[in-house]
């Protein structure tokens, strides 16, 4: 079996591929997107949120993304480190590029009560 810190890159690149999003609740029921919840929950539990953190760092693919969501979603943040997670949230959500993220990401925002 994997590493499982590899096995969520290559689930995150494979996810950008497929044209998935964190915010994108369509793809909540999928098999791929359980595995990476599984796989965060993992990752967060081991690592524990300042190792998780370590992803913020890596933009390709949208893997800072995927752990800013999983971060406040299983990680029981502090306010710094919900500081960090919202501020690549936010990063994507200001993105005039990628209109379609930047619109997921400010919905997910305002659903989750963080604007």
């Amino acid at each position: 079996m994997s590493d499982p810190g590899t096995s969520f890159l290559f689930l995150c690149r494979k996810m950008y591929f497929d044209g998935y999003t964190p915010s994108n609740k369509i793809l909540h029921p999928s098999e791929s997107y359980q595995t990476l919840c599984n796989l965060a929950q993992q990752l967060i539990a081991k690592r524990g949120n300042e190792g998780f953190a370590l992803y913020f760092c890596e933009s390709q693919y949208l893997v800072d993304l995927w752990a800013a969501h999983f971060i406040l979603e299983y990680g029981r943040p502090t306010d710094i480190m919900k500081t960090r997670a919202l501020y690549v949230v936010n990063k994507y959500a200001q993105m005039s590029i990628k209109i379609k993220l930047a619109q997921e990401e400010k919905a997910w925002l305002k659903e989750n009560g963080y604007v």
